[in-house]
């Protein structure tokens, strides 16, 4: 337990400082998948189990002679089953138990009615403790070495991409990211990103082909190439180029059925916070949400990777109007394609008009809100899914 709390303080951030993340690793609902997700509250429970077999068993054995058997069982079993779910020490502390309470019985010290052994019975409880100790003690350093080894690998994905602040160049942000189902790392397909740069704002959410560990070498390399590129490319057209060009050089050296591809929105919010200019390639067309929300974006461009335009090729960027308070959301299609038991995908729009009817304006609310849509909707899905609430002050 002391090992699991270790590693999950080192990694925790303030939520005061950075955007509270929603990540694979999230408490699951069901007790048995909080047991094998070695969620802390479950596996204390798990651990006390063998001394809560003992304690509902050995009572009942004064008492009437059919538990006697029962509770044989649970004394010899007992360091057996605490190797299984503990430490050396609580190990060791099980056996020294059942050799002090087996030293008390009728047929040794006679201190006590129970148990009834023989002290030649002993020795052979003791070299099962003892064996049992050192299991114990094995699978605790292999435990703690697959943590260390997790803390790294999640150390390096968070360095990937980071959690975002709450406030970025005096707007508000809100964001949330999730891997598919399954997923053994914290960075899938999906990948996002905000910059503040003399150009204004700008941001990417974007959806690498796949969902597993293959995506995230794309992946980095995408948020690598945005991040640099964002702060000098004069625009839009010419800061997709360098993505799309990213994206061709991932694939130069792989053949046909290794190729992949990735969609994409860039935009870009004014100095003045008063012009929102987009470019969509192949992604869902952001939304602007003021007493009602619309989709942003023009004739989309195909994904990165598949399309065949260079830095100097027409492409059309999408410029509208910004008010005080407007929201801006940009998401991938893995929240608007989850369904519900009865196959209805998740309502994204009708959802946020409700929600800004009702006065729910706020990043970090409405992302609230959305996500308990979400929960109680019973809406599952296979996919990552990423979503990023700016609103304009």
């Amino acid at each position: 337990m002391h090992v699991y709390a270790r590693c999950v303080s080192r990694t925790g951030r303030s939520s005061g400082e950075t955007q509270e993340q929603l990540r694979s690793y999230a408490v699951p609902s069901s007790a048995w998948n909080r047991i094998t997700s070695g969620h802390p509250g479950s596996v204390l429970t798990l651990r006390l189990l063998p001394f809560i077999l003992l304690a509902a068993t050995v009572p009942l054995a004064f008492m009437t002679p059919i538990m006697v058997p029962y509770a044989n069982y649970s004394l010899i079993l007992l360091p057996a089953f605490t190797a299984l779910v503990n430490g050396p020490v609580a190990t060791t502390a099980a056996t020294l138990g059942v050799l002090a309470f087996g030293s008390a019985g009728a047929n040794t010290l006679g201190l006590l009615p129970f148990p009834d052994n023989l002290w030649s019975d002993l020795p052979p409880v003791a070299v099962v403790g003892v064996l049992c100790i050192v299991l114990a003690w094995a699978r605790n350093r292999i435990i703690k070495r697959l943590l260390d080894m997790t803390l790294v690998a999640e150390t390096a994905q968070q360095a990937i991409m980071p959690d975002l602040p709450s406030r970025i160049a005096g707007m508000k942000i809100s964001s949330v990211y999730r891997t598919a189902h399954g997923s053994p790392g914290l960075i899938g397909g999906d990948f996002y990103d905000v910059q503040d740069t003399d150009f204004g704002l700008r941001a990417v959410v974007g959806d690498v082909q796949g969902h597993d560990l293959s995506t995230v070498h794309l992946t980095e390399a995408l948020l690598g190439t945005f991040r640099e590129r964002a702060l000098d490319d004069p625009d839009l057209t010419t800061l997709a180029a360098h993505l799309e060009r990213r994206v061709r050089l991932h694939n130069r050296d792989r053949d046909e059925w290794g190729q992949t591809f990735a969609t994409a929105v860039i935009f870009e919010i004014s100095p003045a916070r008063d012009r929102l200019r987009t470019l969509l390639c192949g992604h869902p067309a952001p939304l602007l949400v003021r007493s009602v929300t619309y989709p942003i974006g023009g004739k989309p461009l195909p994904p990165l990777g598949l399309a065949d335009f260079g830095i100097d090729s027409p492409v059309q960027v999408r410029d509208v109007e910004l008010a005080h308070g407007d929201l801006i959301i940009a998401y991938t299609d893995g929240l608007v394609e989850a369904r519900n038991p009865v196959g209805q995908t998740f309502p994204l729009y009708s959802l946020l008009n409700a929600h800004v009817a009702a006065g729910v304006r706020e990043p970090a609310d409405l992302r609230t809100r959305l996500r308990s849509d979400f929960i109680t909707g019973g809406y599952s899905r296979n996919d990552d899914l990423t979503a990023m609430v700016i609103q304009i002050p």
